[in-house]
C-alpha cells in the first residue's frame, strides 16, 4: 500500500487489534442501521444485567464508543451500555427469527438471548398513559409502571393515572412502591380491563406475549410491523390450563375446594378449609376461605379489595411459607345463594370422602351454615340484610375510614345504575355513629329490586323477608 509516495505495509490480521477491528465493524453496522452485528457481539461478550445492554470492553477500547449519545461508558467495570431505539430491537428480533437462529437460540434456553427479548420487550412493549410512557413485564404475571425519582412525583402520577382510567371507565388505583427508586405499578386487572378499551394497550400485550415466548417452530415473528395486529400464542401452561377448565365443563360435576365471588373490582377465587376454633372451651369445627401470598404487601393489597366490597378478612403470617388471606364463616355466610352453593359441594364431599373426624366436622358445619339470603350484592359490594322495626336495610359496619371508602365507591356504582334519577334516591344512603356504620334504607332497595338487572336482588330480598 502506498501513501503520500511512501511504501506503508499493511500488518497481517493476525497481527492487528482483532477485537478493536470488530468493535468498529459493529458500530459501522449500527449506524447503518444493522443492529445484528451487535447482537450477535453480545451474545458472545455481553452481560446478562436487569435493564440494560452490556458489553465488555476493555479500558484501552473505550475510546472507540466516545462521542455516541446511545452509550454510557463504565471505565471502572470495563463495561459498555448501549441504548438502542425501539425499530432496532425490532428488527434485530424479527429477522434472527426469519432467519431461524433465533428459534434455534430459544430451544438452547440461551440466557443472553432470552435477556436481550426482555430488553426489546421493554422497549416496544408499553404505552402513553397520563403523560408517562407505561413499560410492561410479564416475568412475574402481567404488570406496568413507570419510575420517578422521588415519591412525592410518583403520588403526583398516580392520581393523575387513577383520574385518567376513571376517564375510560375503569375505577382502580395504582399503587406507588418505593424502594431504591420510587414506582407506580398498574395491576394485571387494570391492564386487562385498558386493553379492552385502547387499542394501543391491547397491542403493546400482544407483543410482549410474542417477545416473551419461545417459539420452537421456525414461524416468521414480524415485531418490525408494530401497527399489524398479531395473534397471541398461547403459551404451554395457559394451554393446560384452558384444557382442564373445559374438561370440567364438560365432564360431570364434581366436588371443588374452591369458591369463587365477584368484587367490586372483578372477582377472587379463594380456597375452602375445614378447619377449628376455639368457642367457650369447646373445640368447633368450621370453615374458611384462604388465599396465600409471598409478600406481605400482595396480602394485605388482597385484604383491601375484599374490604371495600364489604367482606371482613385478616391477614395471617405462616413464616417461611408466606402470607394468607382468610375470610372466616361468618363472612362467607354473607356471599349470594349461588356462591355459597361451592361451600355446600366443598363439605359435602367431605363428608362423603374424608376419614371420620373430618365427616363429623363436615357434617356439623353443614348443620350450622346459612345458605339462605344474609346479604345483597350491589356492583359488588355486599351489605348485610337486617330488620328494623318491620323494615328491611341493608348495613355494613366499620371503621369510619372504610365504611366511607365503600360509601364512595357504592355512589358510583348506584350512579351508573340509576344514571340521572340517582340524585334523588341517594339521600336514602344514610351514615350512623360517627361514621361507623353504612346503611341503605327500603325505600332504595325496593328501587334497585325494581331494575330488570336486579332479579336476584328482589328474590334475596324476598326470602330474607320470609
Amino acid at each position: 500500500m502506498t501513501e503520500n509516495g511512501q511504501t506503508i505495509y499493511q500488518m497481517p490480521l493476525e497481527s492487528r487489534d482483532i477485537k478493536a477491528f470488530m468493535i468498529k465493524l459493529v458500530l459501522e453496522h449500527l449506524d447503518a442501521g444493522d443492529p445484528l452485528p451487535l447482537v450477535a457481539y453480545y451474545l458472545g461478550d455481553g452481560a446478562v444485567e436487569k435493564g440494560n445492554l452490556v458489553i465488555a470492553v476493555s479500558r484501552k477500547r473505550m475510546h472507540l464508543f466516545e462521542g455516541r449519545g446511545n452509550v454510557d461508558v463504565n471505565a471502572k467495570w470495563e463495561a459498555v451500555v448501549l441504548r438502542l431505539a425501539p425499530e432496532l430491537y425490532a428488527k434485530a428480533v424479527a429477522e434472527l427469527y426469519l432467519s431461524g437462529v433465533g428459534v434455534l437460540l430459544d430451544v438452547l434456553h440461551s440466557h443472553k438471548w432470552l435477556a436481550f427479548k426482555r430488553l426489546a420487550a421493554q422497549s416496544l412493549t408499553g404505552f402513553p398513559l397520563a403523560g408517562k410512557y407505561v413499560k410492561l413485564a410479564s416475568a412475574n404475571g402481567l404488570r406496568g409502571w413507570v419510575s420517578f425519582k422521588t415519591r412525592e412525583e410518583a403520588e403526583r402520577y398516580a392520581e393523575a393515572a387513577r383520574r385518567e382510567l376513571e376517564k375510560l371507565g375503569i375505577y382502580a388505583a395504582p399503587k406507588v412502591i418505593s424502594r431504591i427508586y420510587h414506582q407506580v405499578i398498574f395491576d394485571e386487572m387494570t391492564l386487562i380491563r385498558l386493553t379492552r378499551v385502547d387499542e394501543t394497550v391491547k397491542l403493546a400485550v400482544e407483543r410482549l406475549e410474542i417477545l416473551s415466548t419461545p417459539h420452537i417452530a421456525a414461524k416468521p415473528i414480524d415485531t418490525a410491523r408494530p401497527e399489524e395486529s398479531i395473534k397471541r400464542p398461547v403459551r404451554p401452561k395457559i394451554e393446560a390450563k384452558r384444557e382442564e377448565v373445559s374438561r370440567l365443563k364438560t365432564t360431570a360435576p364434581k366436588a371443588v375446594d374452591r369458591v369463587v365471588f365477584q368484587l367490586v373490582d372483578g372477582v377472587a377465587s379463594m380456597k375452602l378449609r375445614l378447619t377449628y376454633v376455639m368457642k367457650e372451651g369447646r373445640k368447633m369445627p368450621t370453615v374458611n376461605a384462604v388465599a396465600q401470598f409471598s409478600a406481605l404487601e400482595e396480602a394485605e393489597e388482597f385484604r383491601r379489595q375484599l374490604r371495600l366490597s364489604g367482606i371482613n378478612a385478616s391477614v395471617v403470617s405462616r413464616g417461611k411459607d408466606g402470607f394468607e388471606v382468610v375470610v372466616p364463616k361468618d363472612e362467607l355466610e354473607k356471599l349470594m345463594p349461588e356462591e355459597k352453593e361451592a361451600v355446600k359441594r366443598c363439605l359435602e364431599h367431605v363428608a362423603q370422602t374424608g376419614d371420620k373426624e373430618k365427616k363429623k366436622a363436615a357434617e356439623e358445619v353443614l348443620r350450622r351454615f346459612d345458605f339462605g339470603a344474609k346479604a345483597i350484592n350491589i356492583g359488588g359490594i355486599r351489605l348485610k340484610l337486617a330488620h328494623d322495626r318491620g323494615r328491611i336495610k341493608a348495613e355494613k359496619y366499620g371503621d369510619p375510614q372504610l365504611i366511607a371508602e365503600i360509601k364512595t365507591t357504592l355512589e358510583r356504582k348506584l350512579r351508573e345504575a340509576l344514571g340521572d334519577e340517582y340524585e334523588q334516591w341517594k339521600e336514602y344512603i344514610k351514615i350512623k355513629e360517627g361514621g361507623k356504620r353504612l346503611i341503605i334504607t327500603q325505600q332504595l332497595l325496593k328501587r334497585l329490586a325494581q331494575d330488570p338487572n336486579t332479579t336476584k336482588l328482589r328474590k334475596n330480598l324476598k326470602t330474607h323477608k320470609n
